[in-house]
């Protein structure tokens, strides 16, 4: 598989784009103002504690209070499990108060008008490990399948944290690099992490303390790997600054960084826009002829699968299967694409055979398993609909890419003609039945209008039927004839 990064600056814009065989995967947005906070790390606030939701509202600094639930808030239990067992089911009103200052890392930006989720479990994510502050655990990512690398990194990692308050997890790049390396990495998170609780304890909130946003970090941090064939810009300051973070974090990779010099952009050539625009699209069709529905709600992301064109030239159930397959592997590409996070049920077509069933679900874990973001599939419900979780790492691309619609306020339809002209007569009716007789000059669309006429007019006062196209598909208003018109 031949993969690339792209990083395009235009004016105040970044974006980043993830290129695997020619098809847009991912599609990530840098700009000012933005709402992508996870990972983020603040000195808020508490504004308000919520003792019937076990919960407090906590001020970051930004236009929308973050959610701090109480099993968030760090605990110090000094390896008493007992104890710490009981502290974790202690109530809001216990642990923090309002006007209390706390440091709180956002790890979820919830979707529509919610705040951020909080936590006080602080991590700091470097190149090759995670830094878990006050918590003392040692995990190797379980992309690493060789068991006697898993051992010896689990071994380093123990190391490492012998002794101390803190603890790590080995990311998948720490394969193969050896301790001092990783403990160079080690001591840098932990000096950061100290700062931070300087500026905590000397600083006021509420205030960004950590931006984890920075999109040239996050490309060589997070994705530049031996999988990837360049990452390219055709910006300079973007590509002097990947250089320098390449250089720092994994020189052996630092000459994949490419500057690009062509007269045609880089995200013209791989056709970028295009494909993201398809992707805003509800309707994702198959090479097969079936397709793919996806709606998005503020709860979870529901998708159907239907057979569409596709038919069938074979047994039936040899059909559905492909069909479903199919579908698999197209979703998990478009929530990645579409950077779908949270609850997502999707509605395969029934299939009645047990080993189909299975095997729809090896196909879709097999595909989770190369998400950057944490995928999980979780089951196949009673009803035949599939589950799943996806971390919500930040808001989706339609979120990004688009607003509500002003006309349908967000459901997707507007009001039949017919039921917006009927609710118009029944106005009317209302007046004319509480003895008002004014003469009425009725506005609405040519739609609208034309089915007044075949509805009627109520009896008891003058109407003048006026189409216009500046009125809504919904809308219409009346306006009092007066002797000046």
């Amino acid at each position: 598989m031949k993969k690339v990064l792209l990083m395009e600056r235009v004016m105040d814009q970044t974006r980043l784009a993830v290129i695997e065989d020619g098809q847009l995967c991912e599609l990530i947005h840098e700009r000012p103002n933005d709402d992508n906070l996870s990972g983020n790390i603040y000195l808020g606030r508490v504004e308000n504690v919520l003792g019937g939701m076990n919960a407090a509202f906590v001020d970051i600094g930004l236009e929308k209070n973050g959610f701090l639930a109480a099993g968030d808030i760090r605990l110090f239990a000094q390896g008493d499990r007992t104890l710490a067992g009981m502290l974790g089911k202690a109530r809001i009103e216990k642990l923090v108060h309002p006007g209390q200052q706390l440091l709180v890392q956002a790890i979820r930006a919830e979707p529509g008008a919610k705040g951020a989720r909080l936590s006080c479990h602080i991590t700091l994510p470097g190149r090759s490990m995670v830094l878990l502050a006050g918590i003392q655990y040692v995990g190797v990512s379980k992309k690493i399948a060789s068991a006697d690398e898993r051992a010896r990194l689990r071994s380093v990692g123990q190391s490492l944290t012998k002794g101390g308050v803190d603890g790590v997890i080995l990311r998948t790049a720490a394969q193969g690099m050896d301790e001092a390396q990783l403990r160079a990495e080690y001591g840098a998170l932990q000096a950061r992490w100290a700062e931070m609780r300087r500026q905590a304890e000397y600083a006021k909130g509420p205030k960004l303390v950590y931006n984890d946003n920075d999109l040239a970090l996050h490309a060589v941090r997070d994705m530049l790997a031996e999988d990837v064939e360049a990452l390219w810009s055709d910006d300079d300051l973007c590509y002097e600054r990947l250089r320098a973070l390449a250089e720092g974090m994994t020189p052996k990779l630092a000459d994949r960084v490419q500057r690009h010099a062509g007269d045609t952009p880089l995200f013209d050539l791989y056709r970028v826009d295009a494909q993201a625009e398809k992707a805003l699209e509800r309707y994702v069709w198959l090479k097969s002829g079936g397709s793919l529905v996806i709606e998005e709600t503020e709860a979870l992301t529901v998708v159907d699968v239907n057979t569409g064109k596709n038919t069938g030239r074979r047994d039936a159930d040899d059909t559905i299967l492909a069909i479903n397959l199919e579908a698999a592997r197209e979703l998990m590409c478009q929530l990645r694409l579409r950077d779908i996070g949270g609850a997502i049920v999707v509605d395969f077509i029934n299939m009645r055979s047990q080993a189909d069933r299975e095997a729809l679900m090896a196909v879709l874990r097999e595909c989770a398993a190369g998400d950057r973001n944490r995928t999980r599939v979780v089951d196949i419900t009673a009803l035949g609909l599939v589950e799943l979780t996806r971390k919500r790492a930040r808001q989706s691309l339609s979120n990004q890419l688009t607003h509500t619609c002003p006309a349908c306020d967000g459901n997707g339809v507007v009001p039949a003609h017919e039921a917006t002209a009927r609710r118009a007569v029944r106005e009317l009716w209302r007046r004319r039945r509480g003895g008002d007789d004014t003469a009425l000059r009725l506005e609405a669309s040519p739609g609208v209008c034309g089915w007044i006429k075949k509805i009627g007019i109520p009896d008891g006062g003058k109407v003048e039927l006026t189409p216009s196209d500046a009125q809504g598909e919904g809308a219409y208003r009346f306006i009092p004839i007066t002797s000046k018109h």
